[in-house]
């Protein structure tokens, strides 16, 4: 068992186009969500107002995000057929 693992780099490049691509837009979609229901407790009357402000902003961060993972897939495929 000579050599070891030589891929460290892409391995390290796969973990960081999973942190962009996933974990990122989750971190905005938790930090919008709490804000929103944090927003509801304070302002019960204002409540269709705030739902309809925060689901835009998660509407956006999902289209967001699907593109980007829809791009990660395209950059994994042409990467093997290389």
């Amino acid at each position: 068992m000579t050599g070891g693992f030589k891929h460290w780099f892409q391995g390290l490049e796969m973990i960081g186009l999973f942190v962009v691509a996933v974990a990122l837009p989750c971190f905005f979609i938790g930090l919008w969500g709490s804000k929103m229901i944090n927003d509801l407790g304070n302002h019960p009357s204002r409540s269709a107002q705030i739902q309809a402000s925060a689901g835009w902003r998660i509407l956006l961060i999902e289209i967001v995000s699907f593109a980007l993972l829809i791009g990660v897939f395209i950059f994994l495929f042409n990467i093997q057929n290389v």
